[in-house]
């Protein structure tokens, strides 16, 4: 999924929880990429429904399904922040892969056309997907990660598991207490450091931690750089006071899809969308450093010392 995943569990290691939880991952991208060499590409149910695009419904398994299902129907609902059928814009900018460029207004103009989420039919009996117009492209990136992470945690509670931290990449789930009694202290990374610098830590028992970012992914051209989160409206990179989003919630799924909404809105229409928002908390960090809490995190979050 183009990241590291890492377990962390107290106790020994046991090479039969980490093997099941790697067959998952790699299972589960392998049925959801829609990046790579063909060779990837060809075994993905979700870009077996892209190639279809216009022309059929596509039978995909009930999992793959159910994340369609809710990638569609939050699109559908926050098609301002948040839209899973964004994939052909994201295509054409490509930042983080070779070849990535800044797309000219026609370009974009077409290519937003083709993004409609009320465009997108799906039969729940029968599981299939179907995309209304050629050229239109699923793309889960923005919520499959939290997905593998809580099937992923999923699958060491079915090997007797009950504590530990699992992280993909910025998608932390935090499962039961620690080693020693107390929740898991879950670091905030800094999107002004080099990764593993943290600005505080945000306290998490049985919950996801999830942070999004601009400034991982960026693309520079002259003198100007584009970050890789695409505004679904303007199909060019959202223009926010945020450095970073930070959010907790119940399930890695849902921090996942929040920390996207959030980021896109900015500091104030992120923070009330998140405080008006059931089970979910947030950490905003702005560009010029200042750091903002949701009342229901705020006594859980423990800022560096200067």
């Amino acid at each position: 999924m183009g990241t590291l995943a890492t377990l962390c569990f107290p106790g020994p290691a046991d090479p039969t929880v980490t093997e099941a939880v790697a067959r998952t991952l790699r299972g589960l991208e392998r049925r959801l990429t829609v990046n790579g060499p063909p060779s990837a590409r060809a075994a993905s149910q979700v870009e077996a429904i892209n190639a279809a695009a216009g022309r059929a419904a596509v039978e995909v398994d009930p999992e793959v399904y159910g994340l369609v299902r809710t990638a569609v129907i939050a699109s559908r609902e926050h098609r301002d922040s948040f839209n899973a059928l964004i994939g052909p814009v994201v295509k054409a900018w490509g930042i983080g892969f070779d070849g990535a460029h800044v797309p000219d207004d026609a370009a974009i103009a077409a290519l937003l056309s083709l993004t409609d989420p009320e465009e997108v039919e799906m039969d729940d009996a029968r599981s299939t997907v179907r995309l209304g117009r050629p050229g239109m492209r699923l793309d889960l990136g923005a919520i499959a990660k939290g997905y593998a992470a809580d099937r992923a945690a999923d699958v060491c509670r079915e090997h007797g598991v009950e504590g530990g931290l699992i992280d993909l990449g910025g998608n932390v789930v935090a499962m039961g207490r620690s080693d020693v009694g107390v929740p898991w202290q879950v670091g905030i990374q800094s999107p002004f450091d080099v990764r593993g610098e943290v600005l505080g830590t945000v306290s998490a028992q049985d919950e996801s931690v999830v942070t999004s970012g601009v400034y991982e992914r960026v693309l520079e051209v002259g003198g100007k750089r584009y970050h890789h989160m695409i505004d679904p409206l303007t199909g060019r990179p959202f223009q926010t006071d945020l450095a970073s989003v930070t959010v907790v919630a119940a399930s890695s799924t849902k921090a996942d899809l929040w920390a996207t909404i959030a980021q896109a809105g900015g500091l104030d229409e992120g923070f009330r969308r998140v405080s008006e928002a059931y089970g979910v908390e947030a950490v905003f960090i702005t560009h010029d450093g200042s750091i903002v809490a949701t009342p229901g995190l705020e006594a859980r979050l423990t800022l560096r010392s200067a």
